[in-house]
């Protein structure tokens, strides 16, 4: 399989044109390459270090979260050209996937930390661009403590919660999506999972009486790669490696 047919076979799993997603995102295949996909590695981010990292063990594709496409026309020179010119030299191909990996009910980043937290009664949840690109759901009676710690050790980052109190319901939406915590506070749910936010958003955690749990953008999206990439073994027998490259936010 080359990867102008994976690639179609992905933007069908994904629902790639169906997706809404930012204005200048660029999802689906970004950098061609030739000859059968071998070894495919997955990451949350495309920069330099996990491109080396994908040469290094023997990759011919990358699939990942993060792509190297976003914000519109640009001159290839200076960073855009290193990560370009090595690709191609390396015959290193590139799919990218940014909200239709975040919310898709089965493999999507979202999923995965609800199945982490073991939720239960999920729907979805969190309204985007006319859309909903999260989900919510019930879990058994635990602490904001409580809460914290099993969520570091299940992603094994430092997890910062604004609140306290006992969770039963959560609203979870990967990545860098705190405003979303007024759609968690108005549905009257304990506490909003996300991975970063700002100055603000902890006195609207307070004042609501939403939980805020800030488990990290780069922690709250490692579980949808995964997830693409165990489907694509146990589909097409392709290797995979999760090409690990956090940046602590």
């Amino acid at each position: 399989m080359d990867i102008l047919q994976l690639s179609h076979y992905l933007d069908n799993l994904l629902g790639i044109k169906e997706v809404k997603d930012s204005p200048n995102a660029m999802n689906g295949l970004q950098v061609q390459n030739t000859g059968d996909i071998k070894k495919v590695g997955l990451a949350v981010d495309l920069c330099m270090a996990t491109i080396e990292k994908a040469i290094t063990v023997d990759c011919n594709m990358m699939f990942v979260h993060h792509g190297m496409l976003w914000g519109g026309v640009k001159p290839i020179r200076g960073n855009f050209y290193e990560k370009v010119s090595t690709m191609m030299r390396e015959n290193l191909g590139l799919y990218s996937a940014h909200l239709p990996l975040d919310m898709h009910p089965v493999l999507g980043n979202n999923k995965a930390l609800a199945d982490q937290l073991e939720l239960y009664e999920l729907e979805p949840f969190g309204e985007y661009g006319g859309q909903k690109i999260g989900i919510k759901g019930r879990l058994d009676r635990i602490s904001a403590e409580g809460l914290r710690i099993k969520l570091e050790d299940k992603l094994g980052s430092p997890i910062k919660v604004i609140g306290s109190g006992e969770v039963q319901t959560i609203g979870i939406v990967s990545g860098g999506a705190a405003d979303i915590l007024t759609q968690a506070a108005e549905a009257g749910l304990n506490a909003y999972l996300t991975g970063e936010g700002s100055n603000h958003h902890y006195h609207e955690a307070i004042e609501s009486q939403c939980m805020l749990i800030l488990a990290g953008h780069y922690a709250t999206e490692t579980g949808g790669v995964k997830s693409v990439g165990k489907h694509l073994e146990e589909q097409f027998g392709i290797k995979t490696e999760f090409l690990d490259y956090p940046t602590g936010i």
